[in-house]
């Protein structure tokens, strides 16, 4: 890590370990700008605030699995055989 006054910067085994993940992740996610980063020498270095922003940007499935839950409640004839 570096630490410069208040400037916070994390290499990507430093991230890979933080977000559980593997090294190789992180550096593709870089690579591909899903992370925010900067290459100094041979290493990629993550501000403290990029990784929050990462985390953040992570979308979550949590609503999408109570609208199933609800639309699943609703149905009032899933599971069941309609007779005409």
């Amino acid at each position: 890590m570096i630490h410069v006054d208040d400037f916070k910067a994390f290499d990507a085994n430093e991230v890979a370990k933080m977000l559980d993940m593997k090294y190789r992740t992180v550096t593709r996610y870089i690579q591909a700008g899903k992370i925010r980063a900067r290459k100094i020498g041979k290493k990629y270095f993550v501000t403290d605030q990029d990784v929050k922003a990462f985390i953040l940007a992570q979308s979550t499935n949590v609503e999408n699995v109570q609208i199933e839950e609800n639309i699943a409640k609703n149905d009032a004839y899933e599971g069941q055989i309609k007779e005409d």
